[in-house]
C-alpha cells in the first residue's frame, strides 16, 4: 500500500495504489477533466467510482422499491376483490 504524502493529510485516509488498464481516449479524457479541475487524475478517478457506486446502489434501492410496490398493488388488487365479493354477498342478506 502507497500513501500519497499530500493525499492523507487532505482526506485523513489512507489510499493505496492500484494499476488499471483503460484505452489511451479515456485516459487522455480523465487527463483533460482533471487539468480542468486542477485536481489529480487519481482523484478524478476515486470521484468517478464513488458516484458510480452510489448510482448503482440507488439503482439497486430503487429495483427493490418498485418491486415491494408491485407486491403491494397485487395485494391490494386481491384485497379489493374479496371485500367486493364479501360486499355483494351482504347485500343478498340486507333484503
Amino acid at each position: 500500500m502507497y500513501t500519497y504524502p499530500n493525499e492523507k493529510a487532505v482526506t485523513g485516509m489512507k489510499v493505496e495504489h492500484i494499476n488499471i488498464t483503460i484505452p489511451p481516449d479515456l485516459r487522455e479524457a480523465v487527463d483533460h477533466q482533471a487539468k480542468r479541475e486542477r485536481t489529480r487524475r487519481s482523484t478524478l478517478i476515486q470521484k468517478a467510482v464513488r458516484v458510480y457506486l452510489e448510482l448503482s446502489r440507488k439503482k439497486a434501492l430503487r429495483t427493490l422499491l418498485e418491486e415491494g410496490y408491485a407486491e403491494l398493488a397485487s395485494e391490494a388488487k386481491q384485497l379489493e376483490r374479496e371485500f367486493a365479493r364479501l360486499d355483494a354477498e351482504s347485500l343478498k342478506h340486507a333484503d
